[in-house]
């Protein structure tokens, strides 16, 4: 049996190069951001074998290097770069290179512990990647329907144009959800779970099981928290501050905001908790972030126990 070391591991993530440092050694090495450099890195990893290894998010020149070091059976984490600058700052590590970035990565790797990554399967990039195309389609589209509005009226043509070209393709999009939906029963079925509750439309469905894998596998407070609206305390002595969500993934909290918009209008139990709570003085926007929780909550527990909206809703 392999006894895994307690060594530490940082590496800085950039378009051409990746740098690696062990704690407690001076010496970093780096390596090319290429698929030759990373299985020769991943060969070193072997050699030293790490407790942990803590890459940073890098608008996504890391994914090669995780998921190869994810499926040679490393422990890697995948940290959020905010988080790990906020450490240095707190560890009174103001300067920033390449390499002070990679060490300072695996002191946090050592003190923080941060969550292992677990790649998604073969069929959810794919679905991810569909998923996010039609989500930067979506944000263009709006661009440019704003655009139009104050256009200068011999450009409006033009703009038109893009935006006629941008709903095609969006529509080509929702086709390749339809159709892998089509060719995944697994996914199909999980689709029809969380469709079965009103306003949850294709694109959120396959958003949700997309980008949130742990949907159905945690409890209410843990993906409440991860995707960010979990309200967080602000007190201190006898002050009681205002309650803030914060973190989580933009990309679920954007379609669960829609979702939950169009519930607010449409499923009765979500209805009458904005109302309750606009009634009771709280503000819209704290209203629909509620709603959202509860939205989440309920599509969390119909994952869980494998039930549709109403079964669940009646628990």
């Amino acid at each position: 049996m392999t006894i895994t070391s307690q060594v530490y591991v940082g590496i800085d993530v950039s378009k051409n190069r990746l740098d690696v440092a062990v704690l407690g050694q001076k010496v970093t090495t780096a390596a090319a951001n290429t698929k030759r450099g990373i299985t020769a890195l991943v060969r070193q990893m072997h050699q030293i074998n790490p407790k942990l290894i803590v890459v940073e998010a890098t608008g996504g020149y890391e994914e090669l290097l995780v998921l190869e070091l994810y499926a040679a059976g490393l422990s890697v984490a995948l940290v959020s770069p905010q988080r790990v600058r906020q450490y240095a700052r707190a560890r009174g590590l103001l300067a920033k290179t390449d390499v002070l970035d990679a060490q300072n990565l695996a002191e946090y790797g050592k003190n923080i512990q941060p969550r292992l990554f677990v790649a998604k399967s073969e069929e959810g990039r794919r679905l991810s990647a569909i998923v996010g195309r039609r989500r930067q389609l979506g944000d263009m589209h709006k661009a440019e329907k704003n655009r139009l509005r104050t256009a200068y009226s011999e450009m409006k043509s033009s703009i038109q144009t893009v935006i006629e070209c941008l709903e095609a393709e969006m529509d080509r999009m929702d086709n390749e959800i339809r159709k892998f939906m089509k060719e995944h029963a697994d996914f199909q079925e999980q689709e029809k779970l969380l469709r079965s509750a009103k306003s949850i439309g294709p694109v959120t469905a396959a958003t949700l099981l997309a980008d949130l894998p742990e949907l159905g596998k945690l409890d209410r407070k843990q993906i409440a928290a991860l995707v960010g609206v979990a309200p967080m305390n602000h007190d201190s002595g006898k002050k009681r501050g205002y309650r803030k969500t914060k973190g989580g993934r933009p990309e679920v909290r954007s379609v669960l905001y829609m979702s939950a918009l169009s519930a607010i209008r449409y499923n009765p139990m979500i209805k009458a908790q904005y109302e309750q709570l606009v009634k009771r003085g709280k503000e819209k926007k704290v209203a629909i972030t509620a709603c959202m929780r509860k939205m989440l909550t309920i599509l969390n527990a119909m994952l869980r126990e494998q039930q549709p909206f109403q079964a669940v809703a009646m628990v």
